[in-house]
């Protein structure tokens, strides 16, 4: 059987269906790093990581939550960015720019920046359903306005009522990859349009993506077009990951809603 070992920096997740085998690497790990420091191991299904609580519990599927992260996140939330009620992360006019709007003060926008940061951590991994709203407020870090202030404060108040979500990942056994791939078209105060992406393999998405495309389009079938390569390298990436780790892809499914985009590729 496959053993599994996943680097990040100077930590190792280790994964194999016989324990043992586990424990045998776990000791030859200790001898050759273990002369100058102590090796720490923790066993079992639920983890705690760079701010993610992983949780393995039930067969087939991993639940991760960052509650914690979360809570210390809202100790720096000034009072007046949680006003009234929010159902979703932004609303239709995130992307709307007023020129003529009042800039924040040096200490209100590094403030905003910071929180805008810890949001893009949080988003990227456990609250995808954050991403288009966090993209666009990232893009608004070297100069915001009080309209950005507002739309943070929106994206924290939505953030409050929803704490408790959890990112539940899952195969649903069919080997069926697939992608949705959309495109704004020409949103950006420069015209510039935006891409969303996401990928499931039968429950939670495994992969999002929310991003400002870097080149100006002309239609919102360029625009589609442009989406589609943003995502490409990652949507073939996948497919050959999951191959090399034994898995046998059944079909890699890519979804828009363009016609004239479609016909092109």
């Amino acid at each position: 059987k496959q053993f599994t070992v996943v680097w990040y920096v100077d930590d190792f997740k280790l994964s194999h269906v016989d324990p043992s085998v586990v424990h045998d690497m776990i000791e030859s790990i200790k001898q050759e790093f273990g002369k100058e420091l102590e090796v720490t191991v923790r066993r079992g299904q639920i983890h705690d990581y760079l701010g993610i609580q992983f949780d393995f519990s039930e067969e087939g599927q991993v639940v991760m939550t960052m509650h914690d992260y979360i809570t210390e996140l809202f100790k720096e939330v000034p009072d007046e960015l949680l006003k009234g009620p929010a159902s979703t992360p932004a609303s239709n006019y995130l992307f709307n720019v007023n020129p003529k709007c009042k800039k924040l003060d040096n200490e209100t926008a590094v403030l905003y920046h910071h929180l805008t940061a810890n949001l893009l951590y949080l988003a990227k991994r456990v609250r995808p359903d954050l991403l288009t709203a966090v993209s666009f407020l990232c893009t608004r870090v070297q100069n915001p306005d009080f309209d950005d202030w507002k739309k943070l404060g929106r994206c924290l108040t939505y953030l409050r009522n929803t704490i408790d979500l959890k990112y539940t990942l899952a195969a649903d056994g069919s080997w069926i990859l697939r992608w949705w791939v959309d495109a704004s078209y020409g949103v950006h105060p420069d015209m510039k349009s935006h891409t969303g992406t996401t990928m499931s393999m039968g429950r939670g998405c495994v992969y999002s993506m929310s991003r400002k495309q870097k080149l100006n389009t002309r239609s919102s079938t360029e625009a589609e077009l442009v989406g589609v390569n943003d995502a490409m390298s990652m949507i073939l990436w996948t497919r050959l990951f999951l191959q090399g780790q034994g898995y046998t892809v059944a079909d890699n499914v890519l979804y828009q809603d363009n016609q004239s985009a479609m016909l092109l590729e």
